[in-house]
C-alpha cells in the first residue's frame, strides 16, 4: 500500500470521469504495505480506495477483484470492486492498471496485542473464508512459494552475513524434505496481517489486501496467521493465543488427516516465506513517495523460535 505513483488533480478527474462517483474532494496516498500504491478516494457520492497496480501483471489482476467480490457475494467483509460505468472493474491511470473498490468500516489492532475475542473472530472468519472460496473457478498457483524461495536466497545471497546464508540454506534444505503438499488446498489469503483486518463494535468488518491471494494450503493460511497475530517480541508463539486461534478455526473447518502434524513445518515455512520477502524489500527497494520496509529481523526471530520447537 505505499505510494510509488504519484497522481495529479487532473488525473484523477479524468480517471473518475468514467465512474458515477461525482468529483474527487480528497487523494490521500497509504502509506502501510509494499507492493501497490494504494490512496483513500473520498468522491461526492462517498468513500473509497484507489489502487494502482505497481508490479502485478494486467492478466492477473481480474483474479484479485473477481474474488473478492465472489467472497463479498458469500458474506466475507472484503472490499468489493466498483464497476467503471462500462462495467469494467479494471481501467488505467498514469500508464498503469489500477481499479477503485469499497472503502470497509473499523480500524486494525496494528500497534497493539490482539484481545483472545478479536483472535477467535479471526480463526472463525479465516475457516469461513477458505469455505467460501472452495468452488472459486479461478486458480492462481503460489507466486511465493518453494521456488521463489530458492530464487530469492540465491538474488540476497551476496547481500547478507554468512550466519544468515546458511540459516536460510539449512531451512531450505529442511523444507525439501517437506511432506505436507497432499493437504487441503484452495483460496488462500496469504498475507492476513494485523493491519488486513479492520475491526469495529466486536466483529470484523473489513479482511483487505488480498494480492498475495492464490492457491496453496489452507494450513499454511493459518500458519501465517498465527506468526502475525501470536508471536511474542522475541519470536516464540504466544501459546494461549495461537490455542485460541487453532481452536476457533477448527470450530469452522474441522482438521483433515495429516493437517495437524505438519503444523509446525508449515508455521517454519511461513517465517521463512515473509523474513525472505523483507530482506528482498530491504535489499532491493524500490522508489516512492511513501514506502516503508518492515524490519526483516522479526521474522528471523520467528523462523528461529519455530526452528527451536520442532
Amino acid at each position: 500500500m505505499s505510494v510509488y505513483t504519484p497522481v495529479s488533480d487532473a488525473a484523477l478527474a479524468a480517471f473518475l470521469a468514467g465512474y458515477d462517483l461525482g468529483r474527487p474532494l480528497r487523494l490521500t496516498g497509504i502509506s502501510a504495505g509494499v507492493e501497490n500504491s494504494n490512496f483513500f478516494l473520498d468522491t461526492e457520492k462517498g468513500n473509497a480506495v484507489l489502487t494502482i497496480f505497481e508490479r502485478l501483471p494486467t492478466h492477473e489482476i481480474p483474479y484479485f477483484l473477481d474474488l473478492t467480490d465472489w467472497l463479498g457475494r458469500a458474506d466475507i467483509p472484503c472490499p468489493r470492486p466498483i464497476p467503471a460505468r462500462d462495467g469494467r472493474t479494471l481501467k488505467t491511470l498514469c500508464g498503469k492498471p489500477a481499479a477503485i473498490v469499497q472503502r470497509l468500516p473499523g480500524r486494525s489492532v496494528e500497534g497493539r496485542s490482539p484481545t483472545a475475542e478479536e483472535i477467535i473472530l479471526l480463526g472463525r472468519l479465516l475457516a469461513r473464508m477458505h469455505r467460501a472460496g472452495q468452488d472459486f473457478p479461478i486458480h492462481r498457483p503460489n507466486p511465493a512459494g518453494p521456488r521463489w524461495w530458492q530464487e530469492t536466497a540465491r538474488r540476497l545471497r551476496a547481500h547478507l552475513c554468512r550466519d544468515d546464508v546458511e540459516l536460510i540454506q539449512d531451512e531450505l534444505r529442511e523444507q525439501g524434505q517437506n511432506a505436507c503438499q497432499h493437504l487441503p488446498r484452495g483460496v488462500i489469503h496469504a498475507d492476513l496481517f494485523p493491519d488486513n483486518v479492520l475491526f469495529s463494535a466486536g466483529r470484523i468488518t473489513g479482511v483487505i489486501d488480498f494480492y498475495y491471494a492464490c492457491d496453496d494450503l489452507w494450513l499454511y493460511d493459518l500458519a501465517i496467521v498465527a506468526n502475525a497475530w501470536c508471536s511474542r517480541p522475541d519470536g516464540p508463539l504466544d501459546n494461549a493465543l495461537s490455542q485460541i486461534l487453532w481452536e476457533a478455526y477448527t470450530s469452522e473447518r474441522p482438521l483433515a488427516a495429516g493437517e495437524e502434524a505438519c503444523w509446525f513445518p508449515l508455521l517454519r515455512a511461513a517465517a521463512l516465506r515473509f523474513w525472505l520477502l523483507r530482506l528482498d524489500a530491504r535489499h532491493f527497494p524500490r522508489a516512492g513517495d511513501l514506502t516503508q520496509c518492515k524490519d526483516p529481523e522479526e521474522y528471523r526471530r520467528i523462523l528461529l523460535a519455530r526452528r527451536a520447537t520442532c
